[in-house]
């Protein structure tokens, strides 16, 4: 039976798989660009202005650590042709894709398994998740995670069948490799199915298939090898020089066989409890066993509790979760259950085992960023359904025990429709002043002058920043958001947008190029000193003030600017 007759087959239960993903998510829409969107958009933003050839650098890794993802950067820069800063599309782009990957794994459960029931419940925990639902609210995830999902899923299908099916076995290969190499031309997520089609194959091959084994291997090695040289040139490129902020050292050789045992471990307590309710146990314990890391207000010291507790707890409650596991493997009767157990047992681990190699300080990172976790939901939504489908098997025969079976299951997806819900809301909120601070600069100044500088003045520091750095509520730099806004209407060089000019949070500066000039200060002193090196006039400030407590964002041009020129009136400049 192929995709479209099952998809034909299955409609009600994929319209409410469908529904209840779109209810879920049904406010992504009205948030706005968080922290990576930015950076993309200058990035394509300046490679469209210079020649064809550097174009082209757009979608070659600069050097053998970066990734290499060129289906990702057309699916980023299609994005951007076509919706340029309007949001709105973006975000149900981002839902459709994820509905999208939802019923391909119902697909595939069915497939794998012939029962509705366990793909719904599957397909309904993929697509209501809390635990990876980043890698949807997060549009800039979409080319980097959604979208290579979807051929991780469709290559898992084909190797399915190339297991099972007697006919087509090579056509069943070749696919199933294809579509593992296209993902991997979108993000390099799905590298670690080069390990696990392996492990798969030779834990369920038929005894006396000698050709079948050779067809796999010469199979999937050919594929491992046209990878490999498509990466290999990069590793002879010369080296980029990367943001300071950027941490590439590589950990001593030693140090690799304790991270991938560590996140084998570790990945069943991350995909089956969300992070909030990790942090929690680990607040508790430190505040039971450490209370000399407690401070006066009763919060732990975050370091020995989102670090050495954490990663305690989490060994705790992952060992719980595998012994659950293997109860349940040793108690299933069914030989599909059984196999599909074990299958999703190899597979979560091994889908978080790339992330061992992640340079610098963050590979020590006990918390992983929660979009890790959307491939690795695959198997733990696998392990869910079953689990559910054996307990209402269990109690077939017990009213009561089948309706409190039904409920823990409606209560826990719904105890995650809540928990995403509220994610997206304090999306929203956030949202709400930064869409606000672009729409009022740009309706109030729609032309800009051939040199402008904006300045801006906060009465609070943001995201962790020092108290003596007040700056917007924003998470990148407002200068390169600013020019990004604009950059529809004033057509800016694309030299404004190079070396991430304005980008960093707390960036400021003033750059000018093909007879333009744009700049960005929080720092007054700075601006004056800008004003008077490019001797640029003060009515072409533009300046607005915060009040995090009234949350008022003011325009204070007019004021900025008398200041402005007695400042500059009293050194002898004037223009």
């Amino acid at each position: 039976m192929n995709i479209f007759k099952i998809l034909r087959f299955h409609v009600i239960t994929l319209i409410i798989i469908a529904s209840l993903i779109v209810f879920t998510y049904w406010n992504l829409p009205n948030t706005f660009f968080q922290q990576d969107e930015w950076q993309g958009f200058s990035e394509m933003i300046y490679y469209q202005s210079i020649d064809l050839v550097s174009f082209f650098n757009f979608f070659f890794p600069s050097d053998a650590l970066s990734h290499f993802n060129p289906l990702g950067s057309i699916f980023a820069l299609v994005e951007f042709l076509l919706f340029y800063t309007d949001f709105t599309p973006y975000g149900w782009l981002s839902i459709l894709l994820h509905v999208f990957n939802s019923i391909l794994l119902y697909c595939f459960v069915f497939t794998f398994l012939k029962n509705r029931k366990i793909a719904a419940i599957a397909g309904l925990f993929f697509g209501v998740n809390s635990i990876s639902s980043q890698a949807v609210t997060w549009v800039a995830a979409a080319n980097s995670y959604e979208t290579p999902t979807a051929f991780i899923i469709v290559s898992l299908i084909f190797f399915h069948w190339f297991l099972v099916q007697e006919e087509n076995k090579r056509k069943n290969l070749v696919l199933s490799m294809l579509m593992l190499l296209i993902s991997l031309l979108f993000h390099e997520i799905g590298i670690f199915l080069f390990l696990f089609y392996p492990i798969i194959f030779l834990l369920y091959k038929k005894p006396k298939q000698k050709k079948q084994s050779q067809t796999f291997f010469y199979g999937i090695g050919l594929f491992m090898l046209v990878f490999l040289l498509v990466r290999i040139p990069f590793f002879f490129t010369s080296l980029h020089i990367l943001p300071t902020v950027t941490d590439i050292s590589r950990p001593p050789i030693t140090v690799y066989p304790y991270r991938l045992i560590s996140i084998s471990i570790k990945s069943f307590a991350g995909s089956f409890f969300p992070e909030k309710t990790l942090i929690g146990f680990s607040d508790q314990v430190v505040r039971l066993a450490y209370p000399q890391f407690v401070a006066l207000d009763n919060e732990p010291n975050p370091y020995i509790s989102q670090l050495i507790v954490f990663d305690l707890v989490s060994y705790i409650m992952s060992i719980s979760v595998i012994c659950l596991i293997v109860l349940l493997i040793r108690f299933t009767r069914e030989k599909k259950f059984l196999e599909a157990l074990v299958w999703s047992f190899i597979f979560v681990p091994t889908s978080l085992l790339p992330y061992a190699f992640v340079l610098g300080k963050a590979g020590y990172s006990s918390i992983f960023s929660p979009q890790y976790y959307y491939v690795c939901s695959i198997g733990t939504s696998i392990i869910i359904a079953i689990t559910f489908y054996c307990l209402l098997q269990k109690f077939s025969k017990s009213g009561v025990g089948k309706f409190l079976v039904l409920s823990i299951l409606v209560l826990y997806l719904i105890s995650h429709i809540y928990m995403v819900r509220a994610k997206v809301e304090r999306l929203v909120k956030i949202s709400v002043p930064i869409k606000s601070f672009l729409s009022t600069v740009i309706s109030s100044y729609p032309k800009l002058p051939q040199n402008v500088i904006f300045y801006t003045n906060s009465n609070k520091a943001y995201y962790g920043m020092p108290d003596n750095e007040k700056s917007l509520p924003v998470q990148v730099g407002f200068g390169q958001m600013l020019m990004v806004w604009y950059q529809a209407n004033e057509k800016l060089p694309g030299c404004f947008y190079k070396d991430a000019f304005l980008l960093d949070i707390l960036t400021e500066g003033y750059r000018q190029c093909d007879d333009r000039g744009f700049g960005y200060f929080r720092n007054y002193d700075k601006l004056i000193t800008a004003i008077k090196t490019n001797k640029i006039s003060p009515e072409n400030v533009i300046s607005y003030s915060w009040n995090e407590k009234t949350e008022e964002f003011k325009n204070i041009t007019r004021e900025t600017q008398i200041s402005i020129k007695k400042d500059i009136h009293k050194d002898g400049f004037t223009k």
